[in-house]
């Protein structure tokens, strides 16, 4: 049962109309919601979050976990949050995650004079909130993108509760608004989806928001895969996703972008890697995808989340890529299986993508166009990471020229010692590096049976392999499983 209260009254200050009396600005009026009073506690009231010298926004603890104290603190306690009404809207409270800090001070009553910001406990970090309010206009995100912004694109259609979740942990992951400005990019015009969408990050200003019409011809593009259900779900998709690369990179002017999806949640790190690897994604001519995910990440398989790799296999979910290599594409974008497409060998040209060995991303939709394909067998038991990573103090000279990345693995190889698959459980154990090489036609599948990895190809490049070399963990060691083919030289 939550412990609700009326909100705090209206106190005499407030009598004086709030724009004329300070001289700070013209302040935007209170809330006409009344709703959700909040939970009891010594932080719920009302603060001057607009800045505007009066105290018009109501703010407290909301949520189905009770009261999570001192919001400068923290601003989450389970299925809490700390919200606000804020002025000049109507809706009852901010969505989970609006706030990234809290340096308001409380009044003592509505309409008084805003005090000063309160300090903040010692480590935390001072921030305007998210947004104040305002819509991102397109200028804006024009002027973003001349500051060589990363846009975020979170890809939605008709799941807005799946929608809530990933934004809700997209909005946890530590980030710099003006350096990832994020664009929601709607599928068609789902009702449900456009009013959420509206409500809870357009209005506040957390998140631009773009319509991708169907196109009528999708259903005749569809019948050249089948005409199934679901193959024009591919086509469509496939069609938004150029749609959103076009308007994002060639209209808005962006310089690179960031493909997300919603159902999908990320690490506390998420931002600190793809700032990181994006110098090394425009300066290496053998590069050109950086990826938030390991399609091999298992909790088993998996246990450095300071270490990436390069791979010859395009990861997809939670991705990167820049304006030239769009423009490489452009003209001749995916009819349908985008993900397929970035595979293809004309398209990948020999390069590479970057991607960690804990995940950084993880999916949740057990319900979409795929039917949840894999997500009970695979999907669902790939680890997320929870370790905030600093990447950008991170030596990552490594990952910095395919002759560096091959260098290292070459290396790698040569001092692990080789074994079997009936053995590598006998020579396990903490520290170890083994090497167990397989013959990829004939002999992949027991190997990857051994260890769970996935077993299926794509253009004739095993998942998450860079020259056949696939890496992981098992059983507190390293493994590396390889073919004769390279390096040369081990015996």
């Amino acid at each position: 049962q939550q412990l609700r209260g009326q909100a705090p009254a209206r106190g005499a200050a407030a009598e004086a109309p709030a724009a004329e009396a300070k001289g700070l600005g013209k302040c935007l009026p209170k809330s006409i919601s009344q709703e959700d009073a909040g939970y009891v506690d010594e932080f719920r009231g009302w603060y001057d979050v607009q800045g505007c010298g009066t105290c018009l926004d109501y703010c407290r603890w909301v949520g189905d976990s009770g009261p999570g104290g001192d919001p400068r603190e923290r601003l989450e306690r389970d299925m809490s949050w700390w919200s606000c009404r804020l002025a000049g809207r109507s809706d009852s409270r901010t969505a989970q995650g609006h706030f990234r800090s809290w340096p308001f001070a409380r009044c003592e009553v509505e309409g008084q004079d805003g005090p000063p910001p309160a300090a903040l406990p010692s480590g935390a970090v001072a921030a305007i909130p998210v947004s104040s309010g305002d819509r991102i206009t397109d200028e804006q995100l024009r002027q973003l993108a001349a500051n060589d912004a990363i846009a975020v694109v979170m890809v939605v259609c008709k799941r807005p509760k799946y929608l809530q979740q990933a934004m809700a942990s997209l909005l946890k992951a530590a980030r710099e608004p003006e350096k990832f400005p994020i664009v929601i990019s709607q599928d068609a015009d789902d009702t449900p989806m456009t009013e959420m969408v509206t409500s809870n990050y357009v209005n506040t200003g957390i998140a631009y928001h773009m319509h991708h019409s169907h196109d009528p011809n999708a259903q005749q593009v569809a019948k050249k895969f089948g005409g199934s259900k679901s193959t024009l779900g591919y086509v469509r998709i496939a069609q938004h996703y150029g749609w959103a690369l076009q308007r994002v990179l060639d209209e808005f002017g962006f310089n690179q972008l960031i493909f997300v999806e919603e159902d999908m949640e990320f690490g506390p790190d998420f931002f600190s890697y793809f700032g990181a690897m994006l110098p090394l994604l425009r300066s290496d001519r053998d590069l050109f995808c950086v990826s938030a995910w390991n399609d091999n990440g298992y909790a088993s398989l998996v246990t450095d989340p300071n270490i990436a790799y390069r791979t010859e296999f395009f990861p997809g979910l939670g991705w990167m890529l820049t304006k030239s290599m769009w423009a490489e594409v452009r003209d001749r974008w995916a009819v349908a299986f985008w993900d397929e497409f970035m595979r293809r060998p004309d398209v990948r040209q020999s390069r590479h993508c970057i991607r960690p060995e804990v995940s950084r991303s993880y999916t949740f939709g057990s319900e979409g166009t795929s039917s949840g394909q894999f997500f009970k067998t695979h999907l669902s038991k790939i680890k997320l990471n929870d370790v905030n990573v600093d990447w950008q103090a991170a030596d990552l000279h490594v990952l910095s020229s395919a002759s560096a990345f091959e260098e290292h693995l070459a290396a790698k190889l040569r001092d692990a010692v080789r074994t079997n698959i009936q053995d590598v459980d006998r020579l396990a154990g903490e520290g170890a590096e083994l090497r167990i090489e397989y013959v990829d036609k004939t002999g992949y599948k027991t190997v990857a049976d051994k260890f769970g990895l996935m077993l299926d190809e794509k253009e004739g490049i095993r998942r998450m392999s860079y020259r056949g070399v696939i890496p992981f963990t098992w059983k507190g060691c390293r493994v590396y499983l390889h073919t004769a083919n390279w390096p040369g030289g081990l015996s």
